[in-house]
């Protein structure tokens, strides 16, 4: 009688019902499988991530991109050293370490925004690594942090005097662009990084208009287009600015700069980092003692237009170089939600809580409670 001796070993013949469930590197396509990504592969990827990027995407995005995951990766080593997690590798990276790395962006204490803005760069990186890790977690029902909707911040009139009248006595190169360039964000609406970039000839006076050549979205969904000067109230900032940049290209040996705030350090023709805008902003902050920053011009300059006339939406939205009206309309929603605090800050002198016939402290003491 002959015996039939059954193999524990899966037969290599079985058929479709019981094919092995494939991992994401088994399914990533060969030049994917094959790369050669060292001891520190998250790190070692990023280049290959970016090859595929360049030329796609505008260059501070790329830069942007780049800073980003650099930091990432070295977030992924920490964590790896610290026997948090198994592997770095883009390629294998699983449910256990998106946890772990989701934890401590918890004990970071990051806000939800920079968390979603995180996520949203190792998905797309984890992508081309054709891991899509992030989906099927998020088929499992795991609810990833999402950006929040902050209000827009509004510069309050005494706040804009204070500030035009800091610049205006400032003086020195750095008093000049500041004077030039908070008058410009003002009068036309320009984002920080449009007027940083703009050129000398990009400003016409005579018919009021700037040349918008670096535009958000610029190489993708967005060309240069022309900005009206709605705040000709503060055009005479913007003169003797102009008076003060051909003494200092004088000064420099130069016959002419090519950026409208030309940052000639050095005998160099170039523009100003967005780091060294922010410097000369904050100058102004700490001599005119308000705190703002550059894109808080734009939203000033949409509310104080609208000025509870809804009806110059419309016009505010071209200024603005909003491709839908319902963005401005979200916008300036947005904005009067940050202006609204302002506007009840002294309502509850109307109602106080409680009225009391004696002071808590005697009128013999001040206020810290010594005589």
């Amino acid at each position: 009688m002959s015996m039939i001796i059954m193999s524990s070993c899966p037969s290599k013949n079985r058929g479709p019902k019981h094919v092995r469930k494939e991992s994401g590197l088994d399914r990533a396509d060969p030049e994917v499988r094959g790369m050669k990504l060292g001891r520190y592969p998250f790190a070692a990827g990023i280049k290959h991530y970016l090859e595929r990027r360049y030329g796609v995407i505008a260059e501070s995005t790329y830069k942007e991109e780049d800073r980003k995951l650099r930091y990432i990766a070295k977030v992924f080593r920490d964590l790896k050293d610290e026997g948090r997690i198994r592997t770095t590798d883009p390629r294998h990276i699983r449910r256990k370490e998106l946890q772990e790395f989701l934890a401590w962006m918890k004990r970071d204490d990051l806000d939800p925004t920079t968390q979603a803005k995180y996520l949203q760069y190792l998905k797309n990186y984890l992508k081309f690594f054709r891991n899509h890790v992030f989906e099927e977690m998020k088929a499992d029902g795991v609810r990833f942090p999402k950006a929040t909707t902050k209000p827009i911040r509004v510069i309050g009139r005494g706040d804009l005097d204070r500030i035009f009248e800091t610049v205006e006595r400032m003086g020195g190169w750095h008093g000049s662009v500041a004077t030039g360039m908070i008058a410009l964000y003002f009068a036309t609406g320009a984002r920080p990084k449009e007027l940083r970039l703009a050129h000398f000839e990009d400003l016409d006076l005579e018919k009021g208009w700037l040349f918008i050549r670096h535009p958000k979205g610029e190489g993708s969904w967005a060309g240069g287009s022309q900005v009206a000067i709605i705040r000709p109230d503060v055009m005479r900032y913007v003169r003797i600015y102009l008076r003060e940049r051909e003494a200092r290209i004088q000064a420099r040996g130069l016959k002419e700069a090519t950026y409208l705030f030309p940052n000639l350090y050095r005998g160099s023709d170039t523009f100003y980092s967005a780091n060294s805008f922010n410097v000369i902003k904050r100058k102004v902050e700490d001599l005119s003692g308000v705190d703002f920053k550059l894109k808080d011009f734009r939203s000033t300059l949409a509310s104080v237009t609208v000025m509870n006339d809804l009806s110059r939406l419309p016009a505010v939205s071209a200024q603005l170089r909003h491709t839908k009206l319902e963005t401005t309309q979200k916008f300036y929603a947005r904005i009067e939600q940050g202006v609204a605090g302002k506007q009840l800050e002294d309502v509850w002198k109307e109602s106080p809580v409680r009225s009391a016939k004696k002071p808590f402290i005697e009128n013999k003491f001040d206020y810290t409670g010594y005589a």
